[in-house]
């Protein structure tokens, strides 16, 4: 297959309609109303999940509609714009707070928003990763999505096994596309992919995968990702085509990590929001985007609603079912607007520093008893675990109901914080 030409052949997967409630998975035809160019016919089942598979490793990307439920999305840009205002206001107490030391070193940080919390990037984007151990960022409809997550196992797979493996969600965030103040001058990101290659003596098969989720819709003019399709074969010399993925909020925009793209500059007059997760194979180190681990609030010192740096994690669950897994754990709802003191947060970071291994140990065992069954269930809890996403993923996995997730998810967090620092 070659790389695609236009928007139309980058769109893969069944349509919302197309899609079963009791499946975790691709079951039905693609629609032939949705036109690929030649591709508009009816497929089965399997041929629609090929379809996809070789669209994006031809490619280096593919877009699939409706991922996200509507209800989900507009949580998800409400808890964005709320953080992201939440930040700004400390950045101005920060910026004051360094003029009246005559810090430079702090004012330069401030100027860049160089800060774990929050950093601005070429081409009006503003990177934010915060409080990601919380709604909507430990969701297994997220994480593990119905659609996405099996098309990324497959991607990034071994292909001399038959079984799903295991893969490491390096980091997940929320990319603003900002709009330009009065009397500036908005220009596009540069051409870049976000990683080289392994080795450069044969074309080697995916080993990280970046997965956007809009949270509005991208259009031409409020700063859709741009990519040169076929860019990330180091064996296709053919003429490349530069393609906005323009989309609707809630599809899922997934591409390749060696791709070459580019943030095309906002020109309206609204922010633009994409939450975004990046999965790789467990071996994979990502040394290349490193991120500050100066946090905003340690600067300012003073308490903040608790917000641990990001834990790499090896991801060991199956997709969940078609619209299943965005609940609420319900307990977090205290939690969110408690403030803690300025040592609990030294000892938050610490314990919970970042190497972007993904690497694990097992914090403990507990043992789970279901109805129906003598012999209970046992659940491991390893170091970088979040409690609701564990949880969520377990009463899926068994068969539990809803309303045992947030249950069980504080009884997870309540070992977690018992056990000695």
């Amino acid at each position: 297959m070659k790389p695609a030409t236009c928007l139309e052949e980058c769109i893969v997967g069944p349509n919302l309609k197309e899609r079963k409630s009791e499946t975790s998975s691709w079951e039905t035809p693609i629609s032939p109303k949705r036109k690929r160019g030649e591709t508009n016919l009816i497929r089965s089942t399997e041929d629609t999940f090929q379809h996809a598979v070789q669209t994006f490793l031809s490619s280096g990307c593919c877009i699939i509609p409706n991922a996200l439920p509507s209800e989900f999305l507009s949580k998800a840009k409400q808890k964005a714009t709320s953080d992201l205002s939440y930040l700004g206001a400390h950045i101005k107490d920060l910026k004051q707070h360094a003029i009246s030391l005559q810090d430079p070193h702090l004012l330069s940080l401030v100027a860049r928003k160089d800060f774990r919390e929050i950093i601005d990037r070429d081409g009006g984007r503003r990177d934010v990763r915060f409080q990601l151990d919380r709604y909507p960022f430990t969701t297994g409809g997220l994480i593990y999505n119905s659609i996405v997550f099996p098309l990324v196992q497959e991607l990034l797979g071994d292909k001399d096994s038959n079984k799903k493996e295991n893969v490491n969600l390096l980091y997940t965030g929320v990319m603003w596309a900002l709009p330009p103040s009065p009397n500036e001058k908005r220009i596009h990101q540069k051409w870049h992919a976000d990683g080289g290659h392994l080795f450069y003596h044969e074309q080697l098969p995916p080993h990280c995968i970046n997965v956007f989720y809009p949270l509005v819709d991208i259009t031409p003019e409020n700063g859709p990702t741009e990519v040169q399709t076929g860019t990330h074969d180091l064996s296709y010399s053919g003429k490349t085509s530069n393609i906005p993925l323009c989309c609707k909020a809630g599809d899922a925009i997934i591409f390749d990590y060696r791709l070459q793209h580019r943030g095309n500059a906002n020109f309206s007059k609204i922010s633009r929001p994409i939450l975004y997760l990046c999965y790789a194979k467990t071996w994979f180190r990502d040394a290349g985007n490193t991120r500050s681990e100066h946090s905003l609030f340690q600067s300012l010192g003073k308490a903040h609603r608790p917000s641990p740096p990001w834990i790499s994690r090896i991801l060991r669950g199956n997709a969940v079912k078609f619209g299943e897994g965005f609940e609420k754990d319900s307990s977090e709802s205290t939690a969110n607007n408690k403030t803690v003191s300025k040592s609990k947060i030294s000892q938050r970071s610490q314990n919970n520093m970042s190497t972007g291994s993904g690497e694990r140990w097992i914090l403990f065992k507990m043992n789970i008893e279901l109805p129906g069954c003598d012999i209970p269930k046992i659940l491991t809890i390893h170091y970088g675990d979040v409690p609701l996403e564990v949880s969520s993923i377990f009463c899926k996995e068994n068969q539990i109901a809803d309303d045992f997730i947030p249950i069980l998810a504080e009884t997870i967090n309540a070992q977690m914080n018992s056990i000695p620092k």
